[in-house]
């Protein structure tokens, strides 16, 4: 690759890749002159990506019209044309068809309530029950949300790409359309739980298998400092940890990597040892299985380094060049490009080097215009100068992407120890996180160089 080429005119691969927010009623020839106007000032593709306010059928014959129509326009200007895999988010329920399959298939949480043994009655819930002090028992049973699904268990997995990945790939590949052309599909925020520890119904074979030894037995060490509560705890959250990852990541880069597709996007609540705890297990082995690691970046800050630090030591590690983020949300109607520009400073100095817009909206009829604002398209009066910006952040990209890391110091992540030092329905120990941020943020060894 000629460097100082493409860092005088940066191609597709390192331009920005804006969220495009379909929210209306979708007319072909306003889609094709949209992707005009985001070529025209610098932009190197685009996620198709349902929201709030959509009226054409998600996934249904027009919306695929829609698609083939933006693939062929974006190929015809050498744009790349990115897919993301939901209506809405955290990706994963397939526009409700998955978590529509029933409580198999949905989000579930690890529940223990301590009962009187004399009060006690097994509901359908009920997972098993343990003596405890005074007469009493622990009762364990789940709690489920049906509005999610359970990401640790693969069937639930293929199920999701049956509906989704697989239906893109069978509608593409017929009427004379082209898949190849289809550059890959943005992951957004899957997760095991936002609301305890986590359960489900494959968990008690897959801990015998793994350790051969009765999750049953053992389940009042996640809620009660007893025993070896500290082998318990790292066997399960390392073991959901690795559930998550090679039950839902591993299957879907891997099904898409066979068809020639990438897979980027980022999961939720990264920042953090809690956090990322019970949302992901530990975030940074999740990385692996995305072509193009990214994370989230919400509003105008730049707190906290252990978000972009994380990523880009995965890819570091992995030998991936680039690192996405989506960046931009609930800035408000009135960032400036100053704004803009720090914010994505601070986030370069740190790995990143690929950015996500969020957002350019289809449409900004009634509600639609308070989507986590602002939208970065051509309602805005900067509209004609955005070539600027997006030239400029392209070719610190390209710098960032090709050149040579070098790191000075090896820091170990410290996730497993919050896994010890988490006791489910519990305060959480501020000690460890609080020490953890303290060191990321006053360390500046931490911080990769190019």
């Amino acid at each position: 690759m000629n460097i100082i080429k493409n860092v005088k005119n940066p191609s597709a691969k390192y331009r920005p890749i804006p969220f495009w927010s379909w929210n209306d009623k979708l007319d072909n020839e306003e889609l094709q002159q949209q992707i005009n106007m985001m070529h025209e000032v610098g932009l190197g593709g685009y996620f198709m990506h349902a929201r709030g306010g959509l009226l054409t059928d998600y996934m249904g014959d027009e919306w695929f019209e829609a698609v083939d129509v933006c693939l062929e326009q974006g190929g015809a200007l050498e744009m790349n044309s990115w897919a993301y895999d939901e209506n809405g988010w955290p990706s994963g329920f397939g526009d409700g068809k998955v978590n529509g399959l029933g409580v198999k298939y949905q989000q579930k949480y690890l529940r223990c309530k301590t009962v009187k043994k004399c009060d006690f009655k097994q509901t359908e819930r009920t997972i098993s029950t343990a003596p405890a002090e005074n007469e009493n028992i622990l009762h364990f049973y789940y709690d489920v949300n049906p509005f999610y699904v359970d990401t640790l268990d693969r069937k639930v997995t293929d199920t999701f790409i049956k509906f989704i990945y697989q239906e893109y790939y069978d509608k593409l590949d017929k009427d004379g359309r082209s898949p190849e052309k289809l550059t890959g599909f943005f992951t957004d925020e899957p997760q095991i739980s936002r609301n305890g520890m986590p359960w489900s119904f494959i968990l008690e074979d897959a801990y015998m298998e793994a350790y051969n030894e009765n999750l049953l037995e053992v389940l009042p060490h996640l809620f009660i400092e007893t025993g070896n509560f500290r082998r318990t705890r790292y066997r399960i959250w390392k073991l959901i940890t690795e559930l998550f990852m090679n039950n839902f990541m591993k299957p879907i880069h891997d099904w898409c990597e066979l068809r020639g597709w990438k897979v980027t996007g980022h999961h939720v609540m990264e920042e953090s040892y809690w956090s990322q705890l019970t949302c992901n297990g530990a975030i940074m082995p999740q990385y692996q299985y995305y072509s193009i690691p990214g994370m989230d970046w919400l509003g105008r800050r730049i707190k906290p380094v252990t978000t972009p630090v994380q990523v880009a030591s995965v890819c570091a590690q992995l030998g991936k060049k680039q690192i996405l983020s989506e960046t931009f949300a609930m800035c408000g109607w009135n960032v400036k490009f100053e704004e803009l520009k720090w914010m994505l400073q601070w986030q370069m100095v740190h790995g990143i080097n690929l950015l996500c817009q969020h957002l350019e909206s289809y449409s900004l009829k009634g509600i639609r215009k308070r989507d986590y604002p602002a939208s970065l398209f051509r309602h805005q009066p900067w509209w004609k100068d955005y070539r600027d910006f997006n030239d400029y952040v392209s070719r610190i990209g390209v710098l960032l992407a090709e050149g040579d890391i070098k790191f000075d110091v090896l820091v170990l992540h410290g996730q497993s120890s919050a896994w010890l030092e988490y006791t489910a329905n519990e305060p959480k120990n501020d000690n460890i996180e609080k020490y953890f941020q303290s060191f990321n943020h006053n360390r500046h060894f931490l911080h990769p160089s190019r």
